[in-house]
This record gives structure tokens, sequence and C-alpha cells, in this order.
């Protein structure tokens, strides 16, 4: 939104929320968020992770997801993440110290051979 004129512009989360609620119930979405969990954006994200699977817009439009579409949050650290979002999630941690990159593009290549 801009901050001078109240004017909103649609951005890569609401463009890919409306790509995956045109998909057929039975064709699985995932929404991929890559980088830092920032409270000022990931708090409007509370109640699509919650049972109601509702993002509501500052424009007040609502977007309702089915039971088809996922998020998926690659980040460093949870810092700035509050209680409330965490709760909503489930967690996986991975150290850098427990993937060997080799190892899974050999394995990707192996199944998809």
């Amino acid at each position: 939104m801009d901050h001078d004129t109240r004017e909103w512009t649609n951005g890569v989360l609401t463009a890919a929320a409306r790509d995956c609620v045109k998909q057929p119930l039975e064709t699985r979405c995932w929404i991929i968020c890559d980088g830092d969990i920032d409270p000022e954006w990931v708090e409007s994200l509370n109640s699509v992770l919650d049972d109601n699977h509702l993002l509501t817009l500052p424009t007040g439009e609502r977007i309702s997801f089915g039971d088809n579409v996922n998020f998926i949050f690659e980040t460093n650290d949870l810092k700035y993440a509050s209680p409330a979002t965490v709760s909503r999630m489930g967690m996986i941690f991975m150290s850098e110290e427990d993937v060997d990159v080799n190892r899974l593009v050999k394995s990707w290549l192996k199944v998809n051979d």
C-alpha cells in the first residue's frame, strides 16, 4: 500500500493467492515464502493459517482458501514471529550441517530419472 496515497498495489503474495484459489480442489497448491518472517505482514496470515483459511487484504478484500492450499515459510530464524503465528505452524528445523546438497540432488535425480 502506498503510504502517501493509500492506494493498494497487488504484490507477489496476493497474486499467488489469487492463482491458488482458481485451482480445482483436487489440485494441491503451494505458496512458498522465503525470507525473514516480518510481524508486519505475517500477522495478517494468522487467519489463513488457522481454521478460517481467510486472507484479508488491507483493502478489505477477502480471499478464502480451500484445503488444497498450503504455505511453506523458509526462514533463518523466528526472531520476529509472534507466538500466535508460531502456534499455527508445523516446524521443521534443518541445520546446514545436516543437509547435504549433493545427496539431495542425487536423490531427486534418481526419483525423476
